[in-house]
This record gives structure tokens, sequence and C-alpha cells, in this order.
């Protein structure tokens, strides 16, 4: 049977599972965004408990990883092929591991497989910190400029991880037959490309969208990317936008941030919390020009996402909620 791969691009969201685990079941193999540990082995198995393998890592998503593992066991249990696969994320673990051990940065070789992965962490971790200490000092165009610098180097890193991870699934093609589930972020779209470069053309690479599924039964024609994301997206490409474009998506940014729910959302009456409350804090900072970025920030910075959401709207009233769900 002839192999081909189909690209899942998806999100750390509850309500994204049942799609994913569907599309999952109509596949031989599902290669995961998971470094390969005994312990993932073990719960897959049976031999570990899920909350026992959740202990063993720090989840920023318990919930989502929760489900996730449980979706897992089930369809290894119905003889699908489960491949954890994630070099970036196992080479990172191990740096950290190292440096527990007593070894330096300066030790690393820089030709080793261990160096790219260091250099970009670096570079990402301290654009990180510059735009805190922005924030700290309460500089609204400080944090702007940062913010850019920093998605620069987030989109360097999400490009060395992409890289790293076509390698290996392309190593995996010897141990995979048939129908193939990649699964991977709704940002590692550089996949795709980095994957059709190393495949041989004869095998079949299509791409789907989980969160496209999810946004139109929340009411919205697509996926919507917040501004952040599309700014670290055009540099994935290496097509950052003019720099007066980049100030505009970071500052829209500030303020997404602030209103977004940064928790998880257990679906109850309402199938897409997640979704209605993402759509809706995009649809209203994607009206916001940079100076109206700059006066809500000053009022809604450290609030709870409820009230953050009340005072803007107070300021500067939402022109249209198109996902007609609710706010909070």
């Amino acid at each position: 049977m002839a192999l081909t791969l189909t690209i899942a691009f998806s999100s750390h969201r509850p309500e994204t599972l049942p799609a994913a685990e569907k599309l999952m079941a109509d596949h031989d193999h599902i290669v995961i965004e998971e470094p390969p540990t005994p312990e993932f082995r073990q719960m897959l198995d049976g031999t570990m408990s899920v909350a026992a393998f959740l202990q063993t890592a720090d989840y920023e998503f318990p919930v989502f990883a929760e489900a996730s593992c449980r979706m897992l066991r089930r369809l290894h249990q119905a003889g699908k092929g489960v491949h954890p696969c994630e070099p970036f994320m196992d080479r990172l673990v191990r740096i950290h591991e190292d440096f527990a051990r007593g070894v330096r940065p300066a030790d690393l070789p820089e030709n080793g497989r261990r160096w790219p992965v260091y250099q970009v962490e670096r570079d990402a971790t301290g654009r990180l910190l510059a735009f805190y200490r922005a924030t700290a000092a309460g500089d609204f165009e400080a944090m702007v400029k940062t913010a850019c610098a920093f998605a620069a180097a987030d989109a360097a890193r999400f490009v060395l991880r992409d890289r790293l991870r076509a390698d290996a699934i392309a190593d995996l093609r010897a141990d995979l037959h048939g129908r193939v589930y990649v699964e991977a972020g709704y940002l590692h779209l550089r996949l795709l490309r980095e994957l059709r470069r190393r495949l041989p053309t004869g095998i079949s690479i299509a791409p789907t969208y989980l969160l496209g599924e999810v946004y139109r039964a929340a009411g919205h024609h697509s996926h919507l990317y917040n501004p952040g994301d599309l700014l670290t997206l055009a540099m994935i490409f290496d097509r950052p936008p003019a720099m007066a474009r980049q100030h505009l998506l970071a500052a829209r940014s500030l303020v997404y941030n602030e209103l977004a729910f940064k928790g998880e959302v257990s679906p109850d009456a309402d199938c897409y919390p997640d979704a209605h409350a993402d759509l809706a804090a995009i649809q209203y900072v994607n009206q916001l020009a940079y100076a109206d970025c700059r006066r809500l920030y000053g009022h809604i910075a450290g609030l709870d996402p409820g009230t953050a959401w009340q005072a803007a709207t107070g300021l500067i009233p939402a022109e249209s909620n198109e996902a007609g769900g609710r706010l909070f």
C-alpha cells in the first residue's frame, strides 16, 4: 500500500480532540508531537497510569494532555502505530539535564546536534527577557519593539523545530506504511514545506486544518489567527511585514493577550468555548489602530480577562461580534 501523509494542524484545546481522534482512526500510523520516552511507551501500553505519566513532565495544558493520552491509548489498543517524534524538545530536555549536571554552554560542541537548539532557545529567551523588562518599566513603545524582536527569534525557533522534525519523520519512513497522520501545532505550517523537500515526490502529503473545522462549527468561516501569530508566521516564511505593520500587529497582540483567557475551558453547553472567546478577542483587536492599543493597554494591563473586557469595551466599543458566542 502506497505511503500517504496527512499533516493535521491543530492546537492544545480539548475541543479539537473529537475531530482529531476521528481522523486518526482513519490512519494506520500516528506521528505525534511528543519526545520519545520509556514513560510514554509504558503509558501507551497501560503499564503506567495516565496520571503517573503526566507527573513525569510539566504540561502547560494538563486537561488537554490527559484527554490526549487517553485518546492515544484507545487508538494504540485499536492497533494503530503511535510514534512520538519531537527531536527539538528531546534535545532541549537533554541540554537542561546536562546543565543540571554542571555542563556549561561553552562545553557544547558548536558542530554538535544540540548546539543549534541551544542557540535559538538562548536567543528567544534573551529577547523574551528584554520584553519583560520593557513591560516592567511600563514603556509601551519599548514593549512593541521588543515584542517584534521576540517574534523574529521565535520564528527562527519554529523553523529549526520544523526542519528537525521533518528530518526525523523522513528517517521514520521505513517503519511506516499506508496512511500516516502527522500531528502538528497550528503555527508549524513550515513543516509541510520541509517534508515535501525531504520525501520522494511519489508520497502524497495532504494538509488539513482542524482548527478550521472547529472555528466553522463555532460560527466563523475559518480559523482566525491572532495578531501575534500573524507576525510570527510572516517571519517563519521569511516575509517580515513593513516595520509600521509589525508595530501595529505587536500592539494589537499586547491588547489581545490581556483579553484572551489563558486557562483551559472544558466544553459544556457550549461545545467550542475557546474558539468563541478567541474569535471575540481577535475580532475586537483587529479594529484597533496603534494609538487605540497604546491607550487601551494602560487601562487593562494586569486585569483578569473578564474585567479587561469590560474596561476595553467601555473605552472603545466592539463594532461587531461575528462569532455570536459568549465573551466570558
